[in-house]
């Protein structure tokens, strides 16, 4: 049996943190119900990353973050989506959405709302800034996170000045911390009964993704400067490299790490040399140290690099791009690479899944992405809800229906 197999969650999720968060849940077992809008669905269906499959509602970027899940389109805005939505809360366990401040009251999903439909439930708001505050009204985006919490003011180099990430840190952190912080509120569910609510922040993730760095600086002052791909420990041999084909990235921080170096590229005269047996020694003439390893890692290719000094205990690896990383052997000794039913009409293919394995019930992919709507009829009809009312509501457009060819 998977952990969440008998968890129903409701996701009232946008864009990456709050489907991402979901997913994970799903993964395990969870019964997820995606509730979207009538009009567009969610956002990455076919509007914030453009790609494949934009022009029907499919995106990429949304197919990454949906599997395992029911679609509900429905109008939250109207007094009957919100009833709709408050009998399906009254019969799930976990509620997850991504509103600012302010918003949920306007559309009946504030805590004391759902808490008084069903006083355990586990409540999870992922948010820019969290619910309190100056700036929790405040819209966010990961890039600007980025920003805001230091991250760019420590990735870069002098030459580029502060540069951001491009693959979203901050949403994939904030969806990672959100779905643990929902598992610790359904364990301690179980021991006492009770509900939570649960305020999951993106500068919060951030930060925690910093914790090294804000930790130093908190502690003795330290402010990290811009080091390109070079360590935080100042080391010489801690650094990227390019070479005869391709590039190498090197987290050699020990002192014999530098001897087997020296060693291996046939920099004699650095291994023998008395001023570069220390680490302090090593930082201090970093830039000669720099200037011979550069030359010397143009002797052979990146790939030829790294099994050669892999097998001495060097820290290295090739720098890959996604073709090379995929494709990678040890991949297939792992679970992130699931394949995955995409859509009915669509062959399996393939897609990043769970970050861990487990020796027993672990994550497995189950259901394809839905269309917009795809299962509204059949959510409806587990509500309770007649054939003749549920007509009603799609005639008025409050809640949307895929056609059949389409889920």
């Amino acid at each position: 049996m998977q952990a969440f197999s008998e968890i129903k969650v409701v996701e009232f999720g946008q864009v990456l943190a709050a489907p991402f968060a979901s997913l994970q849940l799903g993964l395990l077992g969870a019964d997820v119900i995606k509730v979207e809008p009538v009009k567009g669905g969610d956002q990455l269906r076919d509007r914030l990353i453009p790609g494949p499959g934009s022009e029907d509602g499919m995106a990429t970027a949304f197919l990454g973050m949906n599997h395992n899940k029911k679609s509900l389109a429905l109008d939250l805005k109207s007094p009957k989506g919100q009833a709709i939505a408050h009998r399906l809360i009254a019969q799930s366990d976990v509620v997850i959405h991504n509103f600012r401040a302010g918003i949920v009251e306007r559309l009946g999903l504030d805590a004391p709302t759902l808490q008084a439909l069903k006083p355990d439930l586990v409540i999870c708001a992922l948010s820019g800034f969290g619910q309190k505050g100056p700036k929790s009204a405040d819209a966010a985006y990961d890039g600007a996170i980025q920003a805001m919490s230091g991250m760019m003011a420590g990735n870069g180099s002098m030459q580029t000045g502060p540069m951001r990430t491009t693959y979203l840190p901050v949403d994939m952190m904030t969806g990672m911390t959100a779905a643990f912080a929902i598992a610790s509120a359904l364990f301690r569910r179980a021991q006492t009964g009770d509900g939570q609510y649960i305020d999951v922040a993106m500068l919060d993730a951030a930060l925690l993704l910093q914790a090294t760095s804000v930790n130093q600086y908190l502690l003795d002052g330290h402010l990290a400067q811009l080091t390109g791909n070079g360590s935080i420990t100042g080391l010489p041999m801690a650094d990227g490299f390019t070479t005869k084909e391709g590039n190498i990235l090197l987290a050699a921080t020990q002192i014999h790490h530098a001897h087997i170096l020296f060693e291996e590229t046939g920099l004699h005269d650095l291994r023998d040399d008395e001023d570069l047996q220390t680490i302090a020694g090593l930082i201090k003439h970093r830039t000669r140290v720099q200037n011979s390893l550069r030359a010397a890692f143009l002797d052979d290719t990146a790939q030829n690099w790294e099994i050669r000094l892999s097998r001495r205990g060097i820290p290295i690896a090739k720098v890959n791009n996604l073709a090379e990383t995929t494709a990678l052997e040890q991949l297939h000794y792992r679970d992130i690479i699931m394949k995955a039913p995409i859509n009915r009409d669509a062959d399996d293919q393939h897609i990043v899944a769970s970050g861990f394995t487990l020796d027993q019930d672990g994550a497995a992919i189950t259901k394809p992405v839905p269309r917009l709507g795809a299962q509204s009829e059949q959510i409806l009809e587990g509500l309770g809800y007649g054939s003749e009312d549920i007509r009603m509501l799609l005639k008025e457009g409050v809640v949307h229906q895929a056609s059949p060819h389409d889920d």
